[in-house]
């Protein structure tokens, strides 16, 4: 007959408190691993090569998104020609701040139209503005010395149409505060203001597509 051994076995029972102690209630399996930045862009160097061009998940993609949030980096290249375009746009405003003058007539002078004393100009940076206000035309009369009777040919120099029409035209003078505009202004005055500002642009424009 053999031999019987007697096993004891040991229960222990939880109580709820002590339940709710001893369990760890976290399912750390199902958790997805943290990964960090420089893991990313070790996994991103690894793949380079394999991911795609353009689509949905690739390189051309991954670019779009950082740039909406990012906004793209400004090119070496492309802030050089800026600056030297910024310069280039200064020193033309230099130049035409510098008061011109007509090979003939003389600045601050006044030309009417030998047919039509209506028709009066007044010679500044050597372009002729037209007269529209008399208020203008009796204080430029004061400020060369003349009284408000002065006769014509004691203040102006008739030039028939043919040679008016040869002065290069400057702004109008509509009223008292148009004598005082600066000489840029006049110099400026009927250039195109596309052409002057369009070659600046359309190099910033073109500088921008190629970088």
């Amino acid at each position: 007959m053999s031999e019987i051994k007697e096993i004891l076995l040991n229960k222990k029972v939880f109580g709820f408190k002590d339940t709710k102690r001893s369990l760890n209630r976290d399912i750390i399996e199902f958790l997805p691993k943290k990964v960090s930045i420089n893991e990313i862009f070790d996994i991103y160097n690894s793949l380079f090569y394999e991911i795609e061009t353009f689509g949905k998940k690739s390189h051309s993609f991954i670019i779009k998104k950082s740039s909406e949030y990012a906004g793209i980096p400004t090119n070496p290249k492309t802030e050089e020609i800026n600056n030297l375009l910024d310069q280039i746009q200064t020193l033309s405003e230099e130049i035409d701040s510098i008061e011109d003058e007509h090979p003939f007539i003389p600045n601050r002078s006044v030309v009417q139209n030998r047919t039509n004393n209506e028709l009066n100009y007044y010679i500044q940076s050597g372009r002729k503005r037209q007269i529209f206000d008399d208020r203008a035309l009796e204080l430029i009369k004061k400020q060369s010395g003349l009284t408000k009777n002065a006769t014509n040919l004691e203040y102006a120099i008739l030039l028939d149409s043919l040679a008016i029409g040869g002065i290069v035209s400057g702004p109008p003078i509509n009223n008292l505060n148009d004598l005082n505009i600066d000489v840029l202004e006049i110099n400026r005055y009927g250039k195109n203001l596309m052409k002057n500002l369009l070659p600046n642009d359309a190099v910033r424009t073109t500088v921008r597509e190629k970088y």
